[in-house]
């Protein structure tokens, strides 16, 4: 059984607010990740808290959401997954992961799903969502990579053995691990909010609508 760990222990310091509870379309970030991934019909899903957890709960109700706080947020994001992996294990799901940031609630259900049958197709492979770089400068690459991620059950141990300040990239470019970068119509997949002026913008792009 796929599990979706989300990402949301972080302190939140350049957006000087609690990132998981920001508002948009009516919704909280993290509710608008964790819907959007029950559509896709994941059924195992572990939001990952930190030291707001007791501030999240009482503003956001999970449905279904397993919930592990991380205690030592400040260690990074693989010290996150980390406290998901663990919430997995002890609830004795143990197949694939799917890694999710809890910053990006635009991502649309349907990425999720195309994510998954692409695990599917390609069993073995980290499954990485790019989409084509805009304004590419010279010696760029043409895509750039983003998330969900996909990583195998075989891989997980390398989360659990990884550097904890080198984060997700050293688990994505262990010299045991394979690459399958999947094509997405979804430019959320690379997108973001983490300061107050990319929350403004994402804010009046919605009034445009």
């Amino acid at each position: 059984m796929l599990s979706a760990v989300v990402l949301a222990a972080g302190d939140s310091v350049r957006m000087k607010a609690i990132k998981p509870l920001m508002l948009w379309n009516g919704l909280p970030f993290i509710e608008h990740i964790c819907r959007a991934l029950r559509q896709a019909g994941i059924d195992s899903r572990i939001a990952v808290l930190g030291r707001k957890h007791k501030e999240i709960l009482q503003a956001w109700q999970p449905q279904g959401e397993y919930i592990a706080i991380n205690q030592h947020p400040e260690d990074g994001q693989l010290s996150s997954l980390r406290a998901g992996i663990a919430c997995m294990e002890k609830e004795n799901f143990c197949g694939d992961l799917m890694v999710c940031l809890a910053d990006q609630p635009l991502i649309k259900a349907e990425t999720y799903s195309a994510v998954l049958r692409c695990a599917a197709e390609n069993p073995g492979n980290i499954i990485i969502p790019r989409v084509p770089r805009i304004g590419r400068q010279p010696g760029e690459p043409p895509y750039k990579r983003g998330h969900p991620i996909i990583i195998p059950q075989k891989f997980v141990h390398l989360c659990k053995d990884g550097p904890l300040d080198k984060g997700l990239h050293w688990v994505t470019h262990h010299p045991s691990v394979k690459i399958y970068d999947l094509n997405v119509n979804d430019r959320a997949v690379i997108r973001d909010f983490d300061t107050p002026e990319s929350y403004i913008e994402l804010l009046a792009e919605h009034k445009k609508l």
